[in-house]
């Protein structure tokens, strides 16, 4: 039913990027997804660039979520020269949500007091960057004729120096264990707020240069909550 496409958003990273080489501007990413006790909830990606490349966001038609064949809302504001791009979809399960090159999935692992208790439940997000980075290159044979290694690296860094990427996701219940992204020798702690009654919200944030060195990302919650929340995974793109 819904599509997204991570590698359609590595695209729009890297495409944006190679504007920023020699312009004055700021780029910023950010993913998020929210999930209520009965399963539904809704899944956003924003692009937030200043200077030439916010008016390249904006004159730029694509989203960064790719629309085809859904029911996606795609909004673009400008607010003193900041402009940011932001597509959400909504669900009411998991599986409704087809990615490519990324996996969110809820495993239901015991439940409290004979089963009429609060569930005790996994959420895992994998981020294959590496895929999503080798899409391109397939579509984009260009893309795999710059620096590699240390120039490779240096390269990003200028193009994406000090600006962010975040992933954060809403969760019902209480936490019960968050694990630490480590991209290299690097190590980012989640940042944890909300609380019991209206959902944690775990958010991870990292210099963009990293989220485009890594290979993959991986973010795991264990939490505990009453409803109807149970196994689902998103589906396939192309399945």
């Amino acid at each position: 039913m819904q599509l997204l496409s991570s590698s359609r958003i590595f695209a729009r990273i890297v495409a944006i990027g190679t504007l920023a080489i020699g312009l004055t501007g700021c780029f910023d990413l950010s993913q998020k997804i929210s999930i209520g006790r009965d399963g539904s909830g809704t899944y956003q990606v924003s692009i937030a660039a200043q200077g030439w490349m916010g008016e390249a966001l904006k004159s730029d038609k694509k989203p960064a979520m790719d629309m085809s064949g859904n029911h996606a809302r795609t909004t673009t504001t400008d607010v003193n020269g900041k402009v940011t791009e932001t597509s959400s979809v909504d669900f009411k399960n998991l599986s409704q949500i087809k990615l490519s090159d990324e996996k969110i999935s809820l495993k239901v692992n015991s439940r409290d007091w004979f089963g009429l208790g609060p569930k005790h439940i996994h959420f895992r997000r994998t981020f294959l960057v590496d895929s999503a980075r080798k899409d391109q290159e397939r579509s984009n044979p260009s893309m795999n004729s710059g620096p590699t290694d240390k120039e490779g690296q240096q390269l990003i860094n200028s193009m994406f120096g000090d600006h962010e990427y975040v992933f954060a996701v809403t969760l019902p219940g209480s936490i019960e264990y968050i694990a630490p992204i480590r991209i290299g020798k690097m190590t980012i702690q989640p940042e944890v707020t909300g609380d019991i009654y209206n959902g944690h919200t775990i958010t991870w944030r990292m210099p963009l240069s990293a989220l485009m060195s890594a290979k993959s990302l991986t973010f795991d919650v264990d939490f505990s909550a009453v409803g109807s929340l149970g196994d689902a995974q998103t589906s396939v793109q192309g399945s």
